[in-house]
């Protein structure tokens, strides 16, 4: 009984730090984090950090591994050879969802203090999804072919999620999800033409 007590205090614990970090990289760049500004704005002792932690920037990476965990789930909850290109919609909604869910997390990764690689990983791994997904549905485009329409997809996706976060995500998950889906789905005509 006393592990689950304390393993709900340490994800209580993880879940304020993580939290702390988002909002001080709205503010700041990492490497202008301190440990005793983060643990004061969470209102923990500096000890308990480094039971956890050897630094911010081991935090910032196991947070940024705990979101590309998160995001690979919610991918693998997707079947990639399906011919049915429905489950467009619903991909693109569960990531939005997701995003809206850790909106501070997300804008503070995305955000000018944040890191890029973290948005190039995050496309890596969507984007071979999508051709993964692309080559049931398109069969013998080539290599090439796939690989500047996933550039072309995921830039735009990223720009149009960037822009959602900026406006203080006014519009619906729903919404967005749908202009989203509508322009992937028919930008796909591009691996139609030989």
């Amino acid at each position: 009984m006393i592990k689950k007590t304390d393993d709900r205090r340490v994800r209580r614990t993880k879940r304020a730090l993580r939290q702390g970090l988002a909002q001080l990289l709205t503010e700041k760049k990492l490497k202008d984090i301190s440990v005793r500004e983060l643990t004061d704005l969470v209102d923990l002792h500096r000890g308990t950090f480094y039971v956890h932690y050897r630094d911010i920037y081991d935090l910032y990476a196991k947070v940024q591994g705990e979101m590309m965990e998160e995001i690979a789930q919610i991918l693998d909850g997707f079947p990639t050879d399906s011919r049915d290109e429905s489950p467009l919609f619903p991909i693109i909604r569960e990531l939005m969802q997701y995003v809206k869910d850790n909106r501070v997390l997300c804008a503070a990764m995305m955000g000018e203090n944040g890191d890029m690689n973290f948005v190039h990983e995050l496309s890596d791994m969507v984007g071979r999804r999508c051709i993964e997904s692309w080559k049931v549905l398109y069969p013998g485009c080539s290599a090439q072919k796939y690989e500047y329409f996933r550039v072309y997809v995921l830039a735009g996706c990223v720009g149009v999620l960037q822009k959602w976060i900026d406006d203080g995500m006014k519009d619906t998950v729903d919404e967005v999800a749908h202009l989203v889906a509508q322009m992937a789905v028919q930008g796909v005509s591009f691996l139609n033409v030989p």
